[in-house]
């Protein structure tokens, strides 16, 4: 009978993504499958897990309004990480035990928006309190806009009707956060052009999902760095999806 410890590294075998980013791959993940296992056999669900990830999400981000100082920053940020890997959990579960549904996928990245708002809410509150200064919150509603907008445009593009219009080629994947993140697969591309632009690309996705970097951001104490970078990039990718769909719609007939 293989033992405890065989059993996480088969589990995290068979529920990893070959094409999964670093942080998942040797932090998120790994720590996920130890829970995994335990819970494999148990009549806890992956809708379960999910809720519990924001339950645990909401209290990290309390701590972040109540705790002062470094440490507090730091405290917050950790529970922000289990959070996290409870969020990875879900989907390994539902991997292991071959449940995956394309339902279970949209809640998971229901949650991890509703996350998403409310980390950003959170960071702007925390900074202002820290430093007293109005142009934080006047970011955070900002780049709060910036994420609904991008959020918006993203369920607008998946959305049947837009590809039977365009000829977009429908998409169905979990979001950009939490378990649902995944660089997609891809042909090589050719051009020099297209070679950078997919360098930027992998690069902002990196950026927004910012469970990969957030904990080294709170041990160098700069907090408002995660805001500015984030508020830019969702503000980039809405600028670009809203670019994209008023050229498809522009040039197709109803």
């Amino acid at each position: 009978m293989p033992s405890f410890f065989q059993r996480i590294a088969e589990t995290y075998r068979r529920t990893s993504k070959p094409t999964d980013i670093l942080w998942n791959r040797f932090v998120a993940r790994p720590l996920a499958a130890v829970l995994v296992v335990p819970l494999e056999r148990t009549a806890v669900t992956p809708n379960q897990i999910t809720i519990a990830s924001l339950a645990v999400f909401l209290v990290a981000m309390c701590l972040l309004i109540v705790l002062p100082g470094h440490d507090g920053l730091l405290i917050g940020v950790v529970v922000l990480q289990l959070s996290y890997v409870l969020d990875c959990v879900d989907g390994q579960l539902a991997r292991v035990r071959g449940s995956s549904s394309p339902i279970g996928a949209h809640f998971d990245f229901l949650m991890d928006e509703l996350k998403a708002f409310t980390l950003v809410a959170t960071t702007a509150a925390r900074l202002y309190n820290d430093s007293g200064d109005a142009r934080l919150l006047l970011e955070g509603l900002a780049a709060l806009t910036a994420v609904a907008s991008g959020i918006s445009l993203t369920t607008f593009m998946r959305r049947p009707e837009y590809a039977a219009a365009t000829g977009a080629a429908a998409s169905h994947g979990a979001g950009d956060y939490g378990e649902g993140f995944a660089p997609k697969v891809q042909a090589p591309p050719t051009s020099l052009v297209r070679r950078v632009v997919r360098a930027v690309e992998e690069f902002g996705r990196f950026l927004v999902h910012y469970p990969s970097y957030l904990l080294f951001v709170a041990i160098a104490n700069r907090l408002d760095l995660f805001l500015h970078v984030y508020f830019v990039v969702n503000a980039a990718y809405a600028v670009r999806a809203f670019v994209g769909i008023a050229r498809k719609l522009g040039r197709s007939r109803p």
